[in-house]
């Protein structure tokens, strides 16, 4: 009887300590995810909020890549290297950034005519002149 209650509480306490660890934390996550506060320039966050606006979340659904991430941890080097005084080097990552895009288009996940708005809009917001 003493062993089986014993077993029943080991059992239990294992239970409780393994629930504790399935807790979800952020202490993980990346922390280009959310860089709400992070980013280099406010143009940034600017072209995340265009980004995750409601217009453009269709588009994005059939792209298993999810671009948006890439995009904006390539715009945010580009403000980086902005501020660094290396103009260059933050045109080739806005150029990277928007090739994620492209790359979308050739492989059919989203047509050209659903991230043109996109492309337009961060061409706008970018302190560098792209192509």
């Amino acid at each position: 009887m003493k062993n089986v209650k014993l077993s029943l509480w080991l059992s239990a306490l294992s239970l409780l300590i393994g629930l504790v660890l399935l807790v979800p934390s952020t202490a993980g996550a990346a922390n280009w995810i959310s860089g709400d506060e992070s980013y280099a320039a406010k143009w940034v966050k600017d072209i995340e909020q265009e980004l995750n606006k409601q217009d453009y979340w269709m588009v994005f659904m059939n792209d298993p890549r999810t671009p948006q991430p890439s995009v904006l941890y390539l715009l945010n080097r580009a403000a980086i290297a902005y501020e660094a005084k290396n103009p260059q080097l933050a045109k080739d990552l806005v150029n990277e950034a928007l090739e994620v895009l492209q790359e979308g288009v050739r492989r059919k996940y989203f047509s050209q005519a659903d991230v043109d708005p996109i492309i337009n809009y961060i061409k706008q917001h970018v302190p560098v002149q792209v192509a």
